[in-house]
């Protein structure tokens, strides 16, 4: 044998050494989308890593933009991406209604009494609670009044200054329905007419010039720490975790838009029997409970709630002192008509 064969063989031996390792490193993970930022930080500490300690499935990290046609393109074509998925109510709603999701194993996903309202779907498992809020920051407004409803992020006499609102429409339309008197339990029922939606908008058209529009979750708290908006709407977890950072941003608990996060399975995933591990895991009650350590979030399971530390549950948005003006964002109203929505939103925006 020459030396250039026995040189031949030994690449082609550490070639398949290292293919072998890759094929062995790609079947012990499973690979997660979220929205990236604090949320995804939380989930990381609270479950993506105490699940591989306990399992020796490793976690990779993906971030998305909530648009179901990407999963819906992995499922058609066969190539997938994502094993898990972590949406908003309205999006499983969505998936599981339109087929692209995997339909759970009922022994796993259990009966919806073991949930919070709204807390169980066959496509998904809830696992967090969280909110949507108006927020400010009080270095900006010392000495003066502070917002206390959501009635003040419309009122520019008492508040000048620039409001940043989400480019969606989630929230959107029910900040203006609240602020212009509608009780939190009657917004749908408004909101399914048309003179409610005209409603929504001639409110918004009242400070529209005053609106700066953001679309990710860690603008909200730079563009209100450095001044350049009074008053924001923001996921409450993510000024939550700018307080800890030191910023004195402040949420108005006043209509508050409560929501759950889930996990949902592309349907015809190849990594179903791991991802179902992970989703195993966090079911346990134990498991389910330490989110709210590490950030305020909520846990969904009802036996996980007894198990939450005294000091976690101040910031959480089912703290009934928080939630007492609160809603729950209806899935199946959005199911029914976010399309149509996102095409109003997108014409009022171009007037």
């Amino acid at each position: 044998m020459t030396n250039l064969t026995k040189s031949l063989i030994g690449i082609l031996a550490v070639s398949a050494l290292s293919l072998s390792a890759m094929a062995a490193k790609a079947q012990d993970s499973i690979t997660i989308a979220e929205w990236g930022g604090a949320s995804q930080a939380a989930d990381r500490a609270a479950f993506f890593e105490p699940f591989t300690k306990a399992t020796g499935i490793a976690v990779v990290d993906d971030v998305w933009q909530g648009d179901m046609a990407t999963i819906a393109t992995q499922v058609s074509t066969n190539s997938y991406k994502w094993s898990l998925v972590r949406g908003e109510s309205a999006l499983i709603k969505r998936g599981c209604d339109d087929g692209i999701l995997e339909r759970l194993d009922p022994a796993l996903v259990g009966t919806a009494d073991q949930y919070l309202p709204g807390g169980w779907n066959e496509c998904a498992v809830a696992y967090s609670t969280f909110s949507t809020n108006i927020a400010y920051n009080a270095d900006k407004l010392k000495g003066g009044a502070k917002p206390e409803s959501i009635a003040d992020f419309f009122d520019l006499g008492k508040f000048p200054g620039k409001r940043a609102v989400r480019r969606h429409q989630t929230y959107f339309l029910e900040l203006a329905l609240l602020a212009d008197g509608v009780k939190p339990a009657d917004l749908y029922k408004v909101l399914r007419t048309p003179e409610g939606l005209d409603r929504v908008f001639k409110k918004w058209d009242s400070i529209k010039d005053q609106i700066v529009w953001w679309e990710s979750g860690s603008q909200p708290a730079q563009l209100l720490a450095d001044g350049e908006v009074v008053m924001s709407t923001a996921w409450g977890n993510r000024i939550v975790a700018a307080q800890k950072e030191g910023k004195n941003l402040q949420i108005v608990w006043d209509g508050a838009g409560l929501d759950y996060d889930w996990f949902m399975m592309p349907k015809g995933s190849p990594d179903k029997e791991k991802s179902t591990k992970f989703l195993e895991y966090i079911l346990k009650p134990e498991n389910a409970a330490k989110i709210s350590s590490v950030a305020p979030f909520g846990p969904v399971l009802k036996k996980a709630i007894p198990l939450l530390k005294s000091d976690d549950i101040a910031d959480l948005p089912t703290n009934p002192a928080n939630a007492k003006n609160a809603f729950a964002f209806d899935a199946n109203y959005y199911t029914e008509n976010d399309a149509e929505l996102a095409i109003r939103l997108a014409n009022w925006l171009q007037k």
